[in-house]
């Protein structure tokens, strides 16, 4: 029976959003069966809203490092730890992603957009009349990103979605596939992926990010790389939505997903 057995994209208390440690997120990741995890704290390059005083820094990410060794030696043959990292938006500073980069070692790399740069997407409005402007700036950056960035795999491609309907709008790449189809074609190109992230199954989406028509596209343009992340900021959300992820994955016409290690993927059959 296929089975996803490792969560990909979470955070902890090195997150300024973080609520859990390490640990604790090891923990519940045995708990939910899982045997391999990559923990994706988060490293925003501008800073705005909930960030704007809780600078992201090489220091803190050493630190989560250091943590993570730990959590090795007390998960040792019942936990693969992988180091990971979620870069948001890197091209509004180039040169600190390189040396962010150069000095710490990962074996996964989430490059995100959450912001459109002096505006939060997750902060925001979504009047009407706004929406489509909101969309194509949130894809022109993430064109930008899968175009020259370094990363593995795309984060939650469409979390614009997820925003608009937490503010009870809707909000469908699909309807934006001319300006898509560059993007994903890039990724396939750059030997790129995509996660599955399921935070907008429990969220007002109800739907994964992205959806199955857009992971459906991405397959279509060549994509053949991709993980599955619950994004989780605290131990209840270790894996959560993964029949869900599973099931679009699937659908999509996908039969196996991506791990990673000292920034190679690795493959495992899910159907």
């Amino acid at each position: 029976m296929a089975k996803i057995i490792a969560d990909y994209h979470m955070h902890t208390t090195f997150s300024p959003d973080g609520f859990d440690s390490p640990e604790a997120m090891c923990r519940a990741a045995l708990e939910k069966g899982l045997t391999e995890i990559a923990v994706t704290d988060h490293f925003e390059f501008y800073q705005a809203g909930i960030f704007k005083d809780k600078p992201f820094t090489i220091e803190n990410m050493l630190a989560q490092q250091r943590e993570l060794d730990k959590c090795r030696e007390m998960f040792s043959g019942k936990l693969t730890i992988r180091s990971g990292i979620e870069i948001g938006q890197p091209q509004c500073n180039p040169q600190a992603a390189s040396e962010l980069m150069a000095s710490v070692s990962f074996d996964y790399v989430i490059g995100s957009v959450h912001k459109l740069h002096d505006l939060d997407l997750g902060l925001t409005e979504y009047p009407d009349e706004k929406i489509p402007g909101l969309v194509e700036q949130n894809l022109t950056m993430l064109y930008d990103l899968a175009d020259k960035e370094d990363f593995d795999c795309l984060g939650h491609l469409d979390i614009i979605k997820r925003y608009a309907a937490n503010k009870g709008k809707q909000i469908d790449l699909m309807d934006y596939k001319d300006q898509l189809e560059p993007i994903l074609r890039r990724v396939a190109e750059r030997g790129k992926g995509l996660e599955i992230n399921t935070s907008g199954l429990r969220q007002a989406a109800r739907e994964t990010l992205p959806s199955v028509k857009v992971l459906e596209f991405y397959r279509a343009l060549g994509g053949e790389i991709l993980t599955i992340g619950s994004d989780a900021h605290k131990t209840g959300d270790v894996a959560a939505g993964f029949a869900g992820a599973l099931e679009a994955a699937q659908a999509a016409g996908f039969r196996y997903l991506a791990l990673y290690e000292n920034r190679t993927p690795h493959f495992y059959p899910i159907g």
